[in-house]
């Protein structure tokens, strides 16, 4: 299996749909059958959700601040959303949290899970605002709508593991994300597409973030065979040799998708209160 830099985790999860989901009560919202929530240790893996259980959770070192997008997205990468406010120590405390549903639960089922979580560990009061900002797009490139050689409808089969219990449409159903010599997506929304863009890797290439305008609704399977310029050297006067092709001509020429500047939603989520939990 080829190895990926940037996955899909089910909870990891920032993006912000055209149509944003509607504020849910906690009280409608499924509960976690058992969590704890202390700090934790100096050595643990950041922001990461660790592979578990289908009805269970592991992170070992997050803040609330990431705990927020991680919860709050609505899955895929971690681009189209800003969290800000609250105290100092929502953005430099950093928390492990461990949960456990009584049953099997989908990705989204576990982001309502653990948003119920914060909300009565941490007291935490959000307030959320979506807005349209200036930023790249993507469109298709032909009149008449074809698609690039590197592009296919998605079969609903995964080439590497089995595709996601949840049809989220700000998820790929399979493994994708940047890979060496390029890009792979598998059960992946044009959404999701914009959404890996965004993310430092392609973002640094593009000069901005990307949003999708191509109004297509299916999921495909997508490559990108592209060689990624090697990350800054430690010594900042040194720029690193780099003489591929425009990340934008590989764009138009495999996947037949234009960027051009536009307009895209974004979501602003302001921490009202927070306060520090319990350790349990």
């Amino acid at each position: 299996m080829r190895a990926f830099t940037v996955a899909v985790i089910a909870l990891l999860a920032v993006p912000v749909l055209a149509e944003p989901q509607q504020a849910i009560p906690a009280d409608v919202r499924p509960a976690f059958e058992a969590a704890t929530i202390k700090l934790a240790a100096p050595d643990a893996p950041r922001n990461r959700v660790m592979p578990t259980a289908p009805n269970r959770v592991y992170i070992p070192s997050m803040s609330l601040v990431w705990l927020i997008y991680t919860a709050y997205g609505d899955g895929g990468f971690n681009t189209a959303m800003r969290v800000t406010g609250g105290p100092d120590w929502a953005n430099s405390t950093a928390f492990a949290v461990e949960a456990v549903a009584s049953a099997n639960v989908t990705p989204r089922e576990r982001r309502f899970m653990l948003q119920r979580l914060l909300e009565e560990r941490f007291a935490l009061k959000l307030t959320t605002k979506v807005t349209t900002v200036d930023m790249n797009v993507l469109v298709v490139e032909r009149r008449d709508g074809a698609l690039g050689p590197k592009v296919k409808e998605w079969n609903g089969t995964c080439r590497n593991g089995t595709p996601t219990q949840d049809d989220d449409p700000a998820m790929p159903r399979c493994l994708s994300g940047y890979r060496p010599g390029g890009i792979t997506l598998d059960g992946a929304t044009m959404f999701s597409v914009a959404e890996l863009l965004s993310l430092p890797q392609g973002r640094a290439l593009l000069g901005g973030m990307v949003g999708d305008a191509t109004v297509l609704k299916g999921r495909y399977t997508m490559d990108l065979d592209y060689q990624f310029p090697p990350p800054r050297p430690a010594n900042p006067g040194t720029t690193p040799e780099f003489s591929g092709p425009a990340l934008s001509t590989a764009i138009r020429e495999q996947w037949g998708l234009r960027i051009q500047p536009g307009q895209a939603a974004f979501r602003l989520v302001v921490i009202e209160s927070a306060q520090l939990p319990i350790e349990n």
